[in-house]
């Protein structure tokens, strides 16, 4: 059987400012459902709780996600 060739993911911008409530109400749901999380989406939850741990201290973020 010869391979399909894959054809590289297209580059797509979003450019969207999001407030602190947005930001932790999103990675908790994500966090919280992370067992349904689409596939390719892995590296948008990184970077949300990546700026999460950035802008709280270790006790505010182990608060923030019990």
């Amino acid at each position: 059987m010869i391979p399909m060739r894959q054809v590289p993911e297209k580059e797509f911008t979003l450019s969207y400012n999001f407030n602190s409530k947005e930001v932790a109400g999103l990675a908790r749901f994500l966090r919280d459902n992370q067992e349904q999380l689409p596939e390719g989406l892995e590296n948008f939850l990184r970077a949300l709780e990546d700026s999460v741990y950035k802008s709280l201290s270790l006790d505010e973020v182990k608060k923030f996600y019990s």
